[in-house]
Parts: C-alpha cells; sequence; structure tokens
C-alpha cells in the first residue's frame, strides 16, 4: 500500500471514528482515557475522564450476566487478562437515561500497551426481542386459554348438560304418574342426579377459581384441592408446606396453584399411581415447590399430555412472574417437577 492509499484510508478511518454511532475509549497503561469519539461523550462526560475505572464505575449500573440481570461479578475492569470478547453493561448516559450496551475491552498495542474500550447501544434489537418474546408469550397464552376452554365446554356438554336432560325426561313423565310409590321413586332418582350435579358444579368452580386461594390464601387453597381429589378420585396427595401461612402477590398466588394443579392432575391422569407428594417451601426471597410421583414417568421432548396448559407450557407460565421450572422424567422411575418463583 502506498502513501497515497495509506493516507487515504487513514482519512476514512478517522471519519468513521467521528461519525459513527459506536462509542469508543482509547486509554493508556494507567486506565487513563487518551481520546474518544463523540459518540463516546453521550455516556462519559468531558469532566469525568479521569480515567476508564473512574469513569465507567460512575455510570455503570452493573453487568449483565446469566446469574442476575445486573450484577458486578466478573467485572472486566477486575479481569487481569483482556480478552476481545464482547459483553453486555448497563449505562447511566449524560442525560440522565440508563441504557443497555454490548461492550468489547481489547488491546490493540502489546508494545505502548494501548487499549480501547467500545460501546455499542443495543436497545432497538433488545426492545424488539421483547416485543416478540412478549407476542409468542400471549399467543402460548391465548392457546392455553382456549385449550381449557374446550376442556370445560366438553365437560359441560358431557356431564352437566347430559344430567339436566335426564332430570328434565324425569320431570316429563313425573306428572303422569297416580302411583304415590312411584312419585316417591322417580323423586329420589331426581335428587339423586340434582345431588350429582351439584357436586359436578362445585368442582368444576374450584377448578375455575378457588374461593379460598382468594380468600385464605395458597395453603388454604392447596389443602382444600386437594382434599377434594381425595374424595372424588381416592387420589391422595402428600401435601407439607415448611413455613407459616403468608399472603403473597395475587398473580404468584395464581402461577404457583395452577401450576401445581396442573402438575397434580397429570399424576392422576398418566402416572398410574395412587399417590403424589407435593412439598412447599417458602425462602427468603422466593417460593420453591417439588410435585414428584413414583409413576410411569414420560421421555422429556415427548408430545406432551394434560388439559389445557400442559407439563411444557408450565414454564411460560412461571416466566410471567420471574419463575422457572425443571422437569425431570424417567420411564418406570417417575416424574419430578421443581417450581421456584421470586418473591421479592
Amino acid at each position: 500500500m502506498n502513501s497515497h492509499e495509506t493516507s487515504k484510508l487513514t482519512n476514512i478511518l478517522k471519519q468513521y471514528y467521528e461519525k459513527t454511532s459506536e462509542m469508543i475509549m482509547f486509554l493508556n497503561s494507567d486506565g487513563q482515557i487518551i481520546d474518544m469519539n463523540k459518540a463516546a461523550k453521550k455516556v462519559i462526560s468531558e469532566e469525568n475522564q479521569e480515567s476508564l475505572t473512574h469513569a465507567i464505575c460512575n455510570r455503570c449500573e452493573g453487568y449483565s450476566n446469566e446469574f442476575a440481570l445486573q450484577s458486578c461479578r466478573d467485572c472486566f475492569l477486575d479481569s487481569s487478562n483482556v480478552g476481545n470478547n464482547s459483553f453486555q453493561v448497563f449505562m447511566q448516559t449524560t442525560n440522565g437515561s440508563v441504557e443497555p450496551f454490548t461492550a468489547t475491552y481489547q488491546t490493540i498495542s502489546e508494545e505502548d500497551d494501548i487499549k480501547v474500550y467500545t460501546l455499542q447501544n443495543v436497545s432497538p434489537q433488545i426492545e424488539r426481542q421483547q416485543k416478540l418474546h412478549q407476542q409468542t408469550m400471549m399467543q402460548k397464552i391465548i392457546s392455553a386459554q382456549e385449550n381449557e376452554r374446550k376442556r370445560i365446554s366438553r365437560e359441560l356438554h358431557d356431564g352437566v348438560v347430559q344430567e339436566l336432560l335426564n332430570v328434565s325426561v324425569e320431570l316429563r313423565l313425573l306428572k303422569y304418574q297416580d302411583d304415590i310409590d312411584q312419585i316417591k321413586s322417580q323423586a329420589q332418582g331426581i335428587e339423586t342426579v340434582m345431588s350429582r350435579l351439584i357436586d359436578d358444579i362445585r368442582n368444576l368452580s374450584l377448578e375455575l377459581r378457588p374461593s379460598s386461594l382468594d380468600d385464605l390464601g395458597l395453603n388454604a387453597a392447596f389443602k382444600s384441592y386437594f382434599k377434594q381429589l381425595e374424595k372424588n378420585f381416592g387420589f391422595i396427595v402428600h401435601y407439607h408446606f415448611d413455613s407459616k401461612d403468608e399472603r403473597f402477590n395475587t398473580e404468584i398466588e395464581t402461577v404457583v396453584y395452577r401450576i401445581v394443579q396442573e402438575a397434580v392432575f397429570n399424576s392422576l391422569k398418566y402416572a398410574n399411581v395412587d399417590s403424589v407428594d407435593v412439598h412447599m417451601v417458602r425462602e427468603r426471597d422466593h417460593i420453591e415447590v417439588e410435585i414428584a410421583d413414583q409413576g410411569v414417568g414420560f421421555i422429556l421432548g415427548s408430545a406432551p399430555k394434560g388439559s389445557g396448559l400442559g407439563l411444557y407450557g408450565m414454564q411460560e407460565r412461571a416466566e410471567i412472574v420471574g419463575g422457572h421450572i425443571n422437569i425431570e422424567s424417567k420411564l418406570g422411575k417417575g416424574t419430578n417437577i421443581k417450581l421456584k418463583v421470586p418473591i421479592a
């Protein structure tokens, strides 16, 4: 490359340095900022340029990693080896807003120990990603709601409506009876059918929204639901709650209740067992629930079973409140589901 080409390339690079939206800062061996472009001044103010450590720490809102949204764990400033990997930081700009940036920190001159620190604002990308995630979540929630409505519709049609038709027929026949004993017998039959109807409707109401959940909280709602399962199906839930009764956010209580309800009912329907263990504990900043059966198990990744929500849809519901689900299952050895939901 001749001198003219070199000069031309240098001019192009200089224009890029001044006009790019990427924030670029050059540092000497002492970590002092020796130069930065116009874009970088949106984050590092003119009066705050003594050193990168001082400038960045005054503006940094945390280093993002897989352990926490914002944390100073493994901060690049504390690293003895300067790598070429990019990472994400949350920086306060000079106008006071906190924005996410993709950052790099690397050595460009070993001889002079010159390093470069770059920041690229990724707010638009994160916003698009969040919108896409929200849309996906909404689609899954709507699908789960529609499946649940279909199930309830079938139960109403096949159970409640059919029983009501039977009652209607019996009442029509009753008005043509003259024999008092026959009337009493048919009235007794109608009373039996109505009793079953009341139980069916009460069970549906309990599935839709147990009043004990709103009035008394998770512990009472679980006790009521598990008692109903034993009464209706002979299915025993060994339930343990290692804490005192406590109320949580309504959304958290609903999510935990629905996930446990689905997990227990799946054990009842598919695990080929007559009991399941449910253990709930309230830690300092989260709730943990474990649902375990010793049933037939299933292969992870196979088509999910169950009503509406399903085993694999549980994670989406847990994510609504920042929770996480871990599912383990082995054929012939049973299924273990662990739910962890933050309450801070």
